[in-house]
């Protein structure tokens, strides 16, 4: 038997062939007409897509009369060539065509994260990624409703939000300030969403005096909005109708992950914080079998990139622990061998990137190489190194721009410049120097500026306890309340809105602290302390459903 195969481009040159001739109106069997232009297609290739087309060939015209242009040349080249390139503000008519023609496009995103839970809320008819969206925008709401991503959504979108009991606020003022953010955003054309969205923000939860200077002022002159306060205060004397009819608003079940450490020890588990049973556990033995990597949440994953093994060898190797199933999968490596480095992500089109900088390079005290993994095509790619080679620092995205705080240069120097990094240009600029020069400490952007916290200073053999901020917009740091304690190899994050210091080492021994910031109080408190002892670990919010 003699058996050819053609070459791997075969079919797309057939398809690119197709797509052609349909453009020049060669060989085509098919055309409809809208609004005086025909499109003359291939019955068969439109067949292929969707079944649609050859029992309706008599209803083309009609079916697609109610759309623009744009929207039928996406959706005939997407039948031909299976892809789509049309102006955002089209999409959602373009889904609308899709549906009427059966036409199963994928799903825009491929991942849900901060940077775009509210595009896909407004957007996807898929009920996963749907449910992924609202559950984010539900826990950062107070960060997600002064963006203009919130101010474009529609009332029914900003209702189904502010309904939720599991709506992360410090008070239900924020959900009134949402609400006349957004009216007031297109007052004109919004004001007559007012009443219905004002049954959404539970009035028994607000102080009396915040109701008369704020609610009253902003709602008088909608008459429906004044009947439903003016129930409000009468129910406002009846503590019974209060805790019977408005049950405040609490965190749906999120956990809190802790991942990595100094040694083998600590890095083969994880501690895991339930935000509702308010206790850390000690996950199984993942077999990581390496320690000081770096890891980052990429939608499901938690991948864990480079570090060193049992002999102490930096290593190139990636991989990821999926959150469903508990299984660890390898990814393809690192150029570059590096451990005590820093990995962040970022949001570009429909990739998420991940973001491996400076660290260890196993012979090289400090590196400046940068590589990006992409999760389209699951490569990692050199780009513009550091200014200055660092290992033991930290990073941190705000705005889409990454921020390298302080960290060990190669001549033992716990340096306080720092680095920012603009995916746009593919560069590295100096930003205001921080107060104090630090290396093992840990960053985290929490509520529009960047804190960072602890670590150590080499020149003075000194455990840092103190905590400065930076406002990116003023280019500023200012002194912060200092840590309880001194500690290096700290884990800032952020849980159910609350800023947390967890873990870490005094200079001494490693800690099991956690400590809370109380922001009415000024002052850091302690909270349900780790499982174990335990430092040089990040801090991942992962889904309430992760089974690790």
């Amino acid at each position: 038997m003699f058996i050819l195969k053609a070459k791997s481009d075969f079919a797309a040159k057939r398809v690119e062939y197709l797509f052609d001739a349909m453009k020049r109106d060669k060989k085509c069997d098919t055309s409809f007409a809208v609004r005086n232009r025909y499109f003359h297609v291939h019955l068969i290739v439109l067949s292929a897509c969707s079944e649609f087309f050859g029992r309706n060939i008599h209803q083309l015209s009609e079916t697609f009369s109610p759309f623009d242009f744009d929207v039928i040349d996406a959706i005939l080249k997407y039948c031909y060539t299976g892809e789509i390139s049309i102006d955002d503000r089209h999409y959602d008519k373009l889904m609308e065509l899709a549906n009427r023609l059966e036409v199963k496009i994928p799903p825009r995103y491929e991942t849900v994260d901060l940077s775009n839970c509210l595009e896909v809320l407004k957007s996807t008819e898929d009920s996963e990624l749907k449910t992924k969206a609202m559950d984010l925008t539900l826990e950062n709401f107070e960060t997600l409703h002064k963006t203009q991503d919130f101010l474009n959504l529609t009332a029914s979108s900003v209702i189904e939000i502010l309904k939720s009991n599991y709506l992360n606020v410090p008070s239900e003022e924020e959900v009134f300030n949402a609400v006349k953010s957004w009216v007031n955003h297109d007052n004109a054309n919004r004001k007559n969403e007012l009443a219905q969205l004002m049954r959404s923000v539970r009035l028994s939860l607000l102080s009396m005096e915040f109701f008369i200077d704020e609610i009253i002022t902003f709602c008088h002159s909608c008459a429906e909005c004044m009947t439903t306060l003016r129930q409000a205060i009468k129910d406002k004397n009846d503590k019974s109708f209060i805790a019977r009819e408005t049950p405040r608003r609490k965190i749906k079940g999120i956990k809190m992950a802790l991942v990595g450490g100094f040694d083998f020890d600590m890095a083969n588990t994880i501690d895991i914080f339930d935000g509702l049973k308010n206790s850390w556990t000690l996950s199984k033995n993942i077999g990581i079998n390496k320690h000081s990597f770096a890891s980052v949440v990429v939608g499901d994953w938690i991948v864990i990139i480079g570090g060193k093994n049992s002999s102490w060898d930096t290593l190139t190797s990636v991989e990821y622990i999926d959150l469903k199933s508990g299984q660890k999968q390898p990814l393809k490596p690192l150029n570059q061998a590096r451990s005590y480095f820093s990995a962040v992500t970022l949001r570009h089109g429909s990739s998420t990137d991940v973001y491996a900088i400076g660290g260890d390079g196993g012979g090289i005290l400090s590196l400046s190489s940068v590589e990006r993994w992409s999760s389209k095509t699951g490569y990692w790619e050199i780009i513009a190194p550091l200014l200055v080679a660092v290992n033991r620092h930290s990073a941190s995205v705000i705005a889409d721009k990454i921020y390298i705080t302080g960290g060990l240069t190669r001549d033992l120097t716990s340096m306080n410049k720092v680095q920012m990094y603009s995916v746009e240009t593919n560069s590295w600029t100096y930003r205001a120097q921080m107060i104090h020069g630090r290396h093992s400490h840990s960053s985290i952007a929490f509520k529009g500026k960047l804190y960072v916290a602890g670590g150590y200073i080499w020149q003075t053999s000194t455990v840092l306890d103190s905590v400065e901020h930076y406002d990116p917009s003023a280019n500023v740091w200012t002194v912060f309340t200092k840590l309880p304690e001194p500690a290096r190899g700290i884990s800032l994050g952020c849980f159910q809105n609350k800023l947390l210091s967890v873990g870490g080492s005094d200079g001494k021994s490693n800690l099991s602290d956690v400590w809370e910031y109380d922001e009415m109080n000024k002052s850091w408190k302690a909270s349900t302390s780790l499982s174990r002892k335990r430092r040089n670990a990040v801090a991942h919010v992962i889904p309430f459903d992760s089974i690790i």
